[in-house]
């Protein structure tokens, strides 16, 4: 085969590999969050609850710092996003056939929390940048009647809040966000997770605080806290070693939670806490880069890059695109060429993503009949960047995948 790229043949075709990174590596633990780690395991003090006080708990003390960066009254750490989510929903009153708002597309992690607390997701379209839709948020809250909205900031992409916000007042919905994937993300200058009663976040490997696991619940309301902690798995009076709780209804709804066992452990707390002070220097950097791709790529004729809305501040850490005026064939082929050249993506709507509604067989989806949703990610591939990555390793990134589609599209000429 010829060169391609001007400068070098694919390595299907027998060329050299330029890619030299992974840009799917995942950040490692700063040091002092290491040396934390392993002073609590030496210790031998790993349980959040085994610490004599709040002051010494690294759970407590990491509930306390996020609280304050995100300018919230109350944090309360958890095994997992889901966990959080699933805490949340139990909170603000669901019951077994409960309809609830959430996302056509997400993460099936989503939708599976709703089904454990034995609720019905009802599942709202996403617009071409990949957000809720409001339209038909407004439009499944009149015909369902739902009162809770779950809603997810999927790959950080955020919708129109002020259009949300007003169908959440016009149907007095209660909102729980799902800010997985939207650290250090604002709209108008005020991050998300603080729009609705309760934010849900991740500490899962991939996500801006980064531990492998675990999850993160906040609130201004004294009373969602008090049941989060018990919810998360308190009891007896060891809520004393949290901060900022009001003993006077701890002690009254002590005995009317259960305890689900869904806590953080001190392990966890150790290594996300010297993290939230990096998030603004990662994010600095996820910016710069993605950037640089949209510069780089985003006129390209087989590409579509969706911008956020000019309110949205993002934290940048992904890119998605949608691969236009290609069959199935070729997109497919794509991914796979893109894979074998190193560089790994996906493509939402295909082989069996766990992000693709339709293959969420537990639950009563629409199937077929979210037509945005579908036509949104037919083709949209999915782009980790991590913030190892330079601007050379970017430039490489835009060679590689400009290389692939014009080999791709050569084939068919």
């Amino acid at each position: 085969m010829e060169s391609i790229g001007n400068s070098r043949k694919l390595v299907i075709e027998g060329g050299q590999r330029i890619v030299d990174f992974d840009n799917k590596a995942f950040k490692p633990i700063p040091q002092a969050g290491i040396d934390l780690a392993v002073q609590a395991m030496n210790a031998g003090v790993m349980y959040r609850y085994q610490p004599k006080n709040k002051e010494t708990s690294l759970t407590a003390t990491l509930e306390h710092n996020f609280s304050k960066y995100m300018g919230v009254k109350h944090t309360v750490g958890t095994n997992s996003c889901g966990s959080a989510m699933f805490i949340a929903l139990n909170i603000v009153g669901i019951q077994p056939g409960d309809k609830v708002l959430t996302n056509a597309f997400t993460f099936h992690a989503v939708p599976s929390v709703i089904q454990h607390a034995r609720g019905e997701p009802v599942l709202v379209e996403s617009n071409r940048e990949w957000a809720m839709d409001p339209d038909d948020l407004d439009k499944k809250a009149t015909e369902t009647g739902a009162k809770i909205l779950l809603m997810s900031y999927m790959r950080g992409h955020v919708p129109d809040m002020d259009a949300i916000m007003a169908v959440v007042e016009k149907h007095n919905l209660i909102l729980i966000e799902d800010c997985a994937h939207a650290y250090a993300t604002l709209w108008n200058g005020q991050l998300l997770g603080t729009f609705g009663e309760i934010g849900c976040f991740s500490t899962q490997s991939s996500k801006g605080l980064s531990a492998g696991e675990g999850g993160l619940f906040i609130t201004n309301n004294d009373e969602h806290a008090a049941k989060a902690v018990l919810y998360a798995g308190s009891y007896e009076r060891l809520w004393t070693k949290h901060y900022d709780l009001d003993a006077e209804l701890m002690d009254r709804l002590q005995n009317q939670i259960p305890g689900y066992s869904m806590r953080m452990q001190e392990v966890t707390a150790a290594m996300l806490t010297p993290q939230i002070e990096r998030l603004a220097t990662i994010k600095k950097i996820h910016v710069e880069n993605w950037d640089l791709l949209y510069s780089l790529l985003s006129h390209h004729p087989h590409i579509e890059i969706p911008k956020p809305l000019q309110q949205v501040d993002s934290f940048c850490d992904t890119m998605q695109f949608h691969l236009v005026d290609l069959s199935r064939e070729q997109a497919d082929s794509f991914i796979d060429l893109m894979k074998q050249e190193g560089i790994p993506m996906q493509i939402f709507g295909a082989r069996r993503n766990a992000r693709d509604y339709r293959q969420w067989e537990y639950i009563q989806a629409h199937q077929d009949e979210l037509v945005d949703t579908i036509a949104n990610i037919e083709f949209a591939c999915d782009l980790s960047m991590q913030p190892h990555l330079t601007q050379e390793n970017i430039r490489t990134m835009a060679t590689v995948i400009e290389d692939v589609l014009r080999y791709i599209t050569d084939q068919e000429a």
